[in-house]
């Protein structure tokens, strides 16, 4: 989800006063507890307090991490706000969250999307008996998901020949992270293994197999 929080410091003030003052207004129409908003308007004045403070030549290091400390600080209880009490039920309509600087609601299901690219398998003997398998994302070359994967598929096999293809091996586990170990008996040192990976959505639908990886246990 896009943040709706502006990023300029001084465009997030005028975001930030604006909240507070028509939260305040609707706080009772909205059922939203009174020491919510109260305490909501405090935070955003003392914000504000410091962030002209530390502003220009007075700003010293002292100010300027009050100040951030104090926006983050902010940023959050706004966050916390709009979770508890504006995202749930009706009382805040599509109407209400514009003037508030929130985004309308979707009310649109966004479909997840099969993974579309496949990873690539690194295999790489980290241990006696242990292997550590990787996939790397072919876009980047870096150990991260793409946007439309969920999580990685693995599977493996200890096996004399290659599979026809990764669905023909037989131990398979899924994996939110990129990274999966595999520790093996001892009586199984010195034999073939094959991996190999796949991305997954979150309805656990698979994208493209990576190439079969073929390794010896160490």
């Amino acid at each position: 989800m896009a943040d709706f929080f502006p990023k300029r410091e001084a465009d997030l003030l005028a975001w930030l006063k604006n909240f507070g003052k028509v939260l305040a207004e609707n706080a009772a129409a909205w059922d939203i507890p009174a020491n919510t908003a109260s305490g909501l308007t405090a935070q955003i004045t003392a914000y504000e307090a410091v962030y002209e403070a530390a502003k220009g030549e007075n700003g010293t290091k002292a100010l300027i991490v009050e100040k951030n400390e104090k926006r983050d600080a902010l940023k959050a209880e706004v966050r916390n706000v709009k979770n508890k009490c504006i995202d749930y039920g009706d009382a805040v309509s599509d109407s209400d969250r514009e003037r508030l600087g929130l985004p309308r609601r979707d009310r649109i299901p966004t479909p997840k999307p099969r993974p579309t690219s496949r990873p690539v398998l690194e295999i790489v003997p980290t241990n006696n008996r242990q292997h550590t398998g990787t996939a790397i994302n072919q876009a980047t070359g870096k150990k991260t998901k793409p946007e439309d994967a969920y999580g990685v598929r693995f599977v493996s096999e200890i096996r004399d020949t290659p599979p026809a293809n990764a669905e023909d091996l037989r131990h398979s586990i899924f994996r939110r992270k990129v990274v999966e170990v595999f520790d093996y008996a001892e009586e199984d040192r010195g034999k073939k293994v094959f991996y190999a990976a796949c991305y997954e959505n979150a309805k656990g639908e698979a994208g493209p197999w990576s190439a079969i990886i073929e390794a010896i246990i160490p």
